[in-house]
């Protein structure tokens, strides 16, 4: 039997910045497939304004609990990573500082530039909560596919962020592995 060869000791280890760089990725992807897939869904089969909105406002929900966490998570594994390489004197450690900052950028991105949108899609949804019981109007459809269109446009440009990130990530991970 062939003897096992011994791990080598000054290999990189990478267990956190690859863990962000999944994370990252798939979080990028899962956002931009709910603008890509789902909101495209929802225009071509969708025919009543309530129910547009109604669908938009269920997806916004489901999104809302799972992706602004993995967001902080991912962002918290590259801050780790990030400290780690820093106290150890690794001049990479800005790279991981940057991706971790892009991906976490996402968050005030929604907060200065889509909730104007998502605002006024919540408004609608609540009317529309108000009409199916007789005590309000509700905008015409057109008007809401195009909200609902501006909202996906802005939701793909949220998704970048962590894509960004996990492509720093990435790049920062390919250089200490080459060393």
């Amino acid at each position: 039997m062939a003897p096992h060869p011994q791990p080598d000791s000054r290999a990189p280890k990478i267990g956190p910045q690859a863990a962000a760089v999944v994370t990252g990725s798939f979080l990028s992807g899962a956002m931009a497939s709910l603008s890509t897939m789902v909101t495209p869904l929802f225009l071509d089969t969708d025919n009543e304004p309530a129910q547009l909105l109604r669908h938009w406002a269920r997806l916004y929900h489901y999104g809302h609990l799972a992706l602004p966490a993995l967001s902080v998570a991912t962002c918290g594994l590259y801050g780790y990573t990030a400290l780690s390489k820093r106290a150890s004197g690794r001049a990479n450690w800005r790279r991981y500082a940057v991706a971790g900052a892009m991906t976490i950028a996402m968050v005030p991105f929604t907060w200065y530039v889509m909730v104007p949108t998502n605002n006024t899609l919540f408004r609608l949804e609540a009317s529309a909560r108000k009409s199916e019981s007789g005590s309000g109007s509700l905008a015409e459809l057109s008007v809401i596919q195009e909200l609902v269109v501006r909202w996906a446009w802005l939701h793909i440009g949220r998704s970048v962020f962590p894509l960004i990130g996990a492509i720093m990530g990435l790049s920062g991970l390919v250089q200490e592995l080459g060393r």
